[in-house]
């Protein structure tokens, strides 16, 4: 049986530390992440959402897709250069049909952007606009 020489032994660390640092993040995320408040709109069929985002901050477009709860509130940040930026949004079921209400919020630094209050349906494309710059499309869908 060989000692393992130390070149391999770095290659075997440099594998390890970027997965274990993955996991770590995974596993944080995974427990931050709240529940939505029981009983707003939750029904004995599926409350969950599938939501295809296309991001367009700055002319860099990212397309993003999340699942959230029915009344969760959803967190997405990124910097562009030195200016921060921040979306958050929350769906909510609007009866027993497939009406939906979106709340967001596009921020940049202290600065609102954005914080409309949409109505939707399932399967509709909703989007908020704060300039030239800032552009979010959300599709929305049934989990």
């Amino acid at each position: 049986m060989s000692v393992p020489s130390s070149n391999r032994k770095r290659r075997q660390l440099c594998l390890a530390l970027p997965v274990a640092a993955f996991a770590g993040m995974v596993s944080s995320a995974a427990q931050a992440r709240p529940w939505p408040p029981a009983g707003i709109g939750h029904t004995n069929h599926h409350t969950g959402f599938e939501v295809a985002l296309k991001l367009d901050m700055f002319g860099e477009v990212s397309k993003p897709v999340v699942v959230a709860q029915n009344a969760e509130r959803i967190k997405l940040s990124g910097v562009h250069g030195e200016t921060p930026w921040n979306l958050e949004f929350t769906i909510v079921r609007a009866g027993h049909d497939d009406n939906l209400r979106v709340l967001a919020r596009l921020t940049s630094g202290d600065d609102v952007l954005a914080a409309p209050i949409r109505t939707a349906v399932v399967g509709q494309r909703v989007v908020v606009r704060a300039d030239d710059e800032f552009n979010v499309a959300m599709l929305i869908r049934r989990v």
